[in-house]
């Protein structure tokens, strides 16, 4: 939609696109989620900043100081993160000297995966389905023994621990408390715990952020939308890093299917 309502003239670098894709989508995510429920959508960034706006977007209620400062570490803890899945989409689209509008496009379809953006949802979804630590101890224990995929934890990169986890974690914490309500962080931890002791598998950025999320009232729908927004501008630096020293991106394949295969004209057949 973007790439239409503001088509670049020429290829530059990408600092004006990148400056209005951030502005609009915030606007464009609360257009879709306040919007579809009837609510009223303000287009005024205020001057609270950009985690303010961010929340206005996403919550039907208002939002707390509280949870802006949350928001505001969460954008900047998921705002970059060397060659992930999306942000290679992004350059290898970029590479192509497609419009700028395209590689974020390209980075989103990739980052709606449950095995990338979508971690945090599927986190969720597993610290929603016990009613205490104890039971979430036992349980992921069991799943465990049934090779079961536990998400939010390891990391491609970090090999002892994700530094970004440590924030988040605090941030989750304080919103329950707020909220005098610990049943989720605790749970929560109980299965960081399982998993160390099991697997040595510490948590990511991806399984507190679920907790902390979920604790500032934002549904768990939004939490990749969320994401989007805050990896943006991750994206954008590299589009425009990809556009200042360009090679195209073309990776090459080896066959090893059948070496010798007999050719049988279609007549024969």
């Amino acid at each position: 939609m973007l790439g239409i309502a503001e088509p670049e003239c020429k290829i530059e670098d990408g600092k004006k696109s990148a400056i209005h894709l951030l502005g609009a989508l915030p606007s464009i995510m609360g257009c879709w989620y306040l919007g579809s429920r009837g609510r009223p959508v303000s287009f005024d960034i205020g001057d609270k900043g950009y985690a303010d706006y961010v929340m206005r977007m996403v919550k039907e209620e208002g939002q707390t100081e509280l949870e802006c400062q949350m928001m505001n570490a969460s954008l900047i803890l998921y705002a970059e993160h060397e060659f992930n899945a999306s942000t290679f989409t992004a350059r290898v689209c970029a590479s192509t000297l497609a419009d700028f509008f395209s590689p974020i496009t390209a980075a989103i379809g990739t980052l709606r995966g449950s095995l990338h953006g979508g971690a945090n949802e599927r986190a969720m979804e597993l610290i929603s389905r016990f009613q205490n630590a104890d039971e979430a101890e036992r349980e992921v224990r069991e799943m465990l023994g049934r090779k079961e995929l536990i998400m939010g934890f390891g990391h491609a990169v970090y090999r002892l621990r994700d530094p970004r986890t440590a924030i988040i974690k605090t941030w989750a914490r304080k919103l329950s408390e707020v909220r005098k309500d610990m049943r989720l962080f605790e749970i929560s931890e109980a299965i960081e715990k399982v998993m160390w002791e099991e697997k040595r598998l510490f948590a990511n950025l991806d399984f507190f952020s679920a907790t902390a999320y979920h604790m500032a009232g934002l549904d768990t729908g939004l939490f990749t939308p969320v994401f989007v927004v805050s990896r943006a501008s991750g994206w954008a630096a590299h589009v425009i890093e990809q556009r200042a020293d360009n090679k195209l991106i073309r990776p090459m394949a080896n066959y090893t299917g059948p070496k010798d295969r007999e050719f049988v004209p279609i007549q024969e057949r």
